[in-house]
């Protein structure tokens, strides 16, 4: 009985902070709907480019053509005006160049080797490759309708035309980004982080009020707690590591099948992982909210964190690029397994054999934060 008082006192004491309750419980919310925002769209479309003609031929207008119709162009210049079309990608008014050079189509009949130039702005790297694969799909079709032409005219019916043009057919089929959206990548694998962070900097607010409280003669929380010391403890910790459980099941149930993410049905793997990793936060969050004495202090110092944090979990960045000790480090945060577990369990599909590291990981975590959160809990709220 006392472990669930000490569990209805925390969700008591959350629902009364304004707070914890935004932190813990609103701003889960507020990130679904945000954080995928700028990704509704998914892939990169319709980038305006400008074209330099210096050929002038029917091939190059033909290329142009292409360039036109692909999908993921917009082709708003085209002239022989080099500097002109240099001028606009520095200023941001096209985000690439084509460059067909003069005499085009007289090396084309020569069977001459021919390039067409092609620029794009860097300093963006999903437009600049969109940029490129548009331009060389374009340029692609043209060279290949060339050879069908050149072996046709030497008696090859149609079909074999195309089949000695394009001797290997390659069809791209992906498996799991099947839009191969940047959303539906970079989401799923940011979700456990903002489900870990939002946990730990809300448990870090309540128990440096509790520490305010504490300075000034009040009988905060964890104070009222150490008569059952254990129980105590261990309903605290339930409290929050059920709040984290319903913000992860919020977001691998509701969220990415709202905004369209790829998902596999593995029920009993993610509800798991789920609640693993809703253990091992709650326990790094109860471990680091104690070094604080002041509400707002972690918040100031964890906010920034995430990044690094989403950086170094082998997520957006491989783990085999990481400089050695901090591959190894990275394990002591549990967004580390919770990432890979949560990416193989809920995009991938995989078993519960798949992910048994993850799991063993997440398992470690709780143990050896929780021990260390219950340690600080008996030394720092023991009475006086």
């Amino acid at each position: 009985m006392s472990f669930l008082r000490a569990m209805l006192a925390t969700w008591r004491a959350v629902l009364a902070d304004l707070g914890a309750v935004l932190l813990l419980l609103g701003a889960c919310v507020a990130y679904s709907f945000f954080y995928p925002l700028p990704y509704e769209r998914e892939k990169v479309e319709r980038v305006p480019v400008a074209v330099v003609d210096l050929d002038d031929s029917p091939l190059s207008r033909q290329l142009v053509r292409f360039a036109m119709a692909s999908p993921q162009l917009d082709v708003l210049q085209v002239g022989r005006d080099l500097p002109a079309a240099q001028a606009a990608l520095a200023s941001g008014q096209v985000m690439g160049v084509a460059l067909i050079p003069a005499g085009l189509k007289a090396d084309v009949q020569r069977g001459k080797r021919t390039e067409v130039q092609i620029a794009g702005n860097a300093a963006y790297a999903l437009i600049n490759k969109t940029v490129l694969s548009g331009f060389a799909a374009a340029a692609g079709t043209v060279s290949a309708g060339i050879d069908v032409r050149r072996f046709a005219s030497h008696g090859a019916s149609t079909q074999q035309a195309i089949d000695a043009a394009l001797p290997v057919n390659y069809i791209a089929r992906p498996v799991f980004n099947v839009d191969e959206g940047y959303g539906s990548y970079v989401v799923p694998g940011v979700a456990p982080l903002i489900v870990q962070q939002t946990l730990v900097i809300g448990i870090s607010l309540l128990l440096g009020l509790w520490a305010e409280q504490r300075r000034a003669g009040q009988a905060p929380l964890p104070t009222r707690l150490q008569a059952q010391p254990w129980s105590g403890f261990f309903g605290l910790w339930a409290a929050f590591a059920l709040i984290g459980l319903l913000n992860a099941l919020y977001y691998f149930g509701f969220v990415f099948h709202f905004q369209g993410y790829p998902q596999a049905p593995r029920l009993a793997e993610m509800l798991l992982v789920a609640s693993l990793f809703a253990l091992a936060s709650s326990a790094f969050g109860l471990c680091l909210g104690q070094c604080f004495g002041v509400r707002e202090r972690g918040m100031q110092l964890l906010l920034f964190s995430s990044i690094p944090m989403l950086f170094v979990s082998g997520f957006p960045w491989p783990a085999e690029a990481l400089p050695e000790p901090i591959a190894t480090l990275r394990w002591l945060l549990p967004c580390t397994p919770g990432i890979q577990a949560s990416l193989a369990v809920n995009q991938l599909g995989a078993p519960f054999s798949a992910i048994s590291a993850e799991v063993f990981a997440l398992l470690a975590h709780s143990v050896g934060w929780g021990t260390a959160a219950a340690w600080l809990f008996r030394r720092r709220w023991a009475p006086q």
